[in-house]
């Protein structure tokens, strides 16, 4: 289970980021086969809540939690992250990245590498190679990605229009993403009940990105 990671960062408006990072390595690992991963609405319910790591993976039903936290200030991020197996509460792995921004990426492939090597090391996974992360062209789009996705997330009518200017500002930076391009064809299609601009953003999102959409 990766749990939702802690905004470390003097501005607490700057949770959206560190959600973010929780959920993208969510979805990183989530992509290997022999790993079960709850879903970010069963992680995220413990968002805030200082609890055991033995009583979480026990209401998740997991062995192992993954936890940290992100401190962002300008150009610089710091994630910190440990995987912990739940039953001895013992770390099977820990680390700290000291990145530029414009690293966010090569951070996350970095984790999601080192969890697999831990938990093959561990479990026996039969795994070639940690899955990698579909990189925006540059922070500017990822992080207004970011910020739409914190917003959309919240599920309410006036969040879900807010989020799609974010979105707009991630594709202006980088026309190519198509994580935003595809989740600007779900809030067409489910939102604005527009089908037709719904398969346009699916279409361009998925000759982009076939294979991690």
């Amino acid at each position: 289970a990766v749990l939702p990671f802690v905004n470390m960062s003097a501005d607490p408006e700057q949770e959206y980021f560190s959600d973010g990072i929780s959920e993208e390595l969510l979805n990183l690992l989530a992509k290997i086969p022999d790993l079960r991963v709850p879903a970010r609405t069963s992680s995220f319910q413990f968002k805030g809540q200082n609890l055991d790591i033995g009583d979480v993976a026990r209401q998740l039903n997991v062995k192992h939690v993954l936890e940290g936290s992100v401190r962002k200030a300008d150009v610089r991020v710091r994630v910190t992250a440990q995987l912990i197996e739940a039953e001895t509460g013992y770390h099977l792995w820990s680390d700290t990245f000291d990145r530029e921004l414009d690293d966010i990426f090569a951070i996350q492939d970095e984790i999601s590498a080192a969890i697999v090597t831990a938990l093959s090391e561990t479990l026996g996974l039969n795994v070639d190679a940690a899955p990698v992360v579909k990189a925006a062209a540059n922070p500017e789009a990822y992080n207004a990605f970011l910020l739409a996705q914190h917003q959309i997330q919240k599920r309410t009518k006036q969040d879900v229009e807010a989020s799609i200017p974010n979105y707009e500002r991630a594709l202006v930076a980088d026309p190519n993403y198509a994580p935003a391009l595809a989740t600007l064809g779900l809030v067409a299609m489910e939102e604005a009940n527009d089908l037709s601009a719904a398969a346009a953003y699916f279409e361009r999102a998925l000759r982009l990105a076939p294979n991690d959409l």
